[in-house]
């Protein structure tokens, strides 16, 4: 998930059910203020917009999810999918198709759509585990309407002069059983307009006001999809139409030229909604689609942790109507005993970063591990628990994939991507809002055989305060006997403030290396790590390793580099070796 704030067109280089409507009844929020935290530690991220319109307090509806998971399912796949290639097509045909997938898939998933080659790969680990039969080839994309015409009413045409009317177009759809469409397409494809919103809105604040009023309270009141609209052509949206979440974007100060851009406007609307819909929340997409492009990971991740709203990072992802609907119970982990204990080395973990990043599992780690260098080295890996409700397909391959010098460790923060020094902290019950969501953390770290997690520090004033929050997520959940917290060092210069145990016992290894892509060539790596552990012996460091910078031979080199005193080993066998040395086994 994670977090290149001053850099994020290199964090994004590679970039990611409800079977009935639930009737919501949405309270009215009172105008009020609330203060600011200044982020720490992050050198790009920007402080809030505007002024809250909100009260300090609010108190959030008391919804129960209708289904059992934390991420809506879908039914299970059908066993022969209409599968298309509709990589070549024009961005207005990829739309309406994604669009036509989420409705039909809804009932059952039956089409599968192949953006780019990960998709024909994760297609055949389906049929290899059993989830999926023989394909049917669809040669021409857009037969898919006349095949599945009996599931949907017709089309939904968005206004070209008012830049996010296509977010609110797929809303419409996901409600009514439209497909988005231009007047074009739709007259191609004979298809009635049943709902058009050219001139229905004067700009974008209008738009979300609708959005929040009227289409908000037949909606899924626990799924949000931030995406900018020129990405609605990518396919993430496709399970969000399906389980009638609700699609949004604010825009950010480079598209405050684009038509009916209002961002200060379109942010405050966004807090009302997330006022008036239950703790908990997913937000799925992204908050940036490029520099200056939406609000940007700081303030969009802080706008929906203050309100109890998580982010999974899924901007880029595809058919994941079809791969939620695999039923998967939990996962185990390969776990092997550390290596004997020499009072003479410094034992390093890797934690591999941004694997909260759905994007990351279905079109970017795959190719590590099929790398040459993929396990000759142990190495920790950040995960998005809730991959095994969207794709169990994907997790399932991972695991199996996975040796026992492999560990997966939660990513970030927990069961979703939040900043935990300003999670539900403009809610009544703030703390039994932090509790709530670490009890949803550790089921789903149990389900995926985790022992462990990061947390991030963003926006925690100083090191003293991060060091409480960790504390705080510690005593929140005790069943973890260590953490290994941070995105990238924290800048603590002395081996024990970055290496502790906490009076409960918990141990804490906080990040030893930084995130800058700068920082992650390999002799400024070998002089980070050798300086965090000065001449201490043994010594048990955390080394944070950003992804996007990083591959699996550049990590073998690090570990020669290094030479044979610096010992790799996974997560846990860091765990227990630090617990040996210091007579805490």
């Amino acid at each position: 998930m994670n977090r290149l704030l001053i850099n994020e067109p290199f964090r994004r280089a590679h970039s990611g059910i409800l079977s009935r409507l639930i009737v919501v009844v949405w309270t009215l929020v009172a105008l009020g203020g609330c203060a600011s935290v200044m982020p720490y530690g992050r050198p790009g991220t920007s402080s809030p917009t505007t002024t809250s319109v909100l009260p300090q307090h609010v108190l959030l509806p008391q919804i129960k999810r209708t289904y059992p998971t934390f991420q809506p399912k879908m039914p299970p796949p059908a066993r022969h999918l209409y599968v298309a290639n509709i990589s070549a097509l024009p961005p207005d045909q990829k739309r309406l198709l994604v669009t036509l997938q989420g409705i039909v898939n809804r009932t059952q998933p039956r089409i599968y759509l192949v953006w780019d080659p990960s998709d024909l790969f994760w297609l055949r680990q389906m049929q290899k585990q059993g989830q999926t039969g023989t394909p049917i080839p669809v040669n021409q994309p857009l037969s898919l309407v006349r095949i599945f015409r009996n599931d949907i009413q017709g089309a939904v045409i968005p206004d070209p002069r008012v830049y996010i009317s296509p977010d609110i177009a797929v809303d419409i759809a996901a409600l009514d059983n439209l497909v988005v469409a231009t007047p074009a397409l739709a007259r191609q494809l004979h298809l009635p307009i049943k709902a058009d919103l050219r001139g229905r809105f004067k700009n974008d604040v209008q738009a979300l006001r609708y959005l929040r009023t009227q289409l908000a309270p037949r909606m899924n009141p626990f799924l949000f999809l931030c995406l900018a609209p020129q990405l609605l052509a990518g396919g993430a949206e496709d399970q969000i139409i399906a389980a009638r979440g609700m699609t949004f974007w604010v825009t950010g100060p480079k598209e405050q030229q684009e038509p009916g851009a209002d961002m200060a406007g379109e942010k405050q609307q966004i807090e009302k909604l997330f006022a008036a819909t239950p703790l908990d929340g997913v937000v799925r997409g992204w908050w940036w689609s490029g520099d200056g492009k939406g609000l940007g990971e700081g303030i969009g991740v802080r706008l929906g942790s203050e309100f109890g709203k998580v982010t999974v990072v899924s901007d880029h992802v595809h058919n994941l109507s079809v791969l939620s609907g695999v039923r998967l119970v939990a996962l185990r982990q390969k776990f092997a005993p550390p290596p004997k204990l020499d009072r003479s080395k410094v034992y390093l973990s890797f934690t591999i970063s941004d694997g909260d990043n759905l994007n990351t599992w279905q079109n970017f780690f795959w190719h590590w591990f099929k790398s040459p260098y993929y396990g000759k080295f142990a190495a920790g890996w950040a995960m998005g628990p809730t991959l095994i409700d969207v794709a169990p397909t994907l997790a399932q391959w991972y695991y199996q994939h996975a040796g026992s010098n492999n560990e997966f460790i939660a990513g970030v923060s927990g069961v979703g991507y939040m900043y935990p020094s300003v999670w539900a902290i403009r809610l009544d019950n703030r703390q039994a809002a932090f509790q709530d969501f670490y009890n949803w953390t550790w089921r789903y770290m149990q389900r995926m055989d985790m022992k462990t997690l990061r947390v991030h520090r963003a926006f925690a004033r100083n090191n003293q305060m991060a060091r409480q929050d960790i504390a705080k997520v510690a005593a929140a959940l005790p069943q973890a006997q260590f953490i290994m917290p941070d995105y990238g060092y924290a800048g603590e210069k002395d081996y024990h403030r970055i290496t502790y145990q906490l009076p409960s016992g918990q141990v804490i290894f906080r990040a030893g290396t930084s995130w800058q892509p700068d920082t992650q060539k390999l002799p400024n790596l070998v002089q980070q790590i050798r300086s965090r552990v000065g001449a201490t012996r043994p010594a048990f460091i955390n080394v944070f390793i950003l992804n996007w910078a990083m591959g699996m031979h550049r990590l073998y080199l690090l570990l020669k580099a290094l030479g044979p005193d610096y010992v790799d080993v996974t997560p846990s066998q860091l765990n227990t070796l630090y617990r040996e040395a210091h007579h805490d086994g």
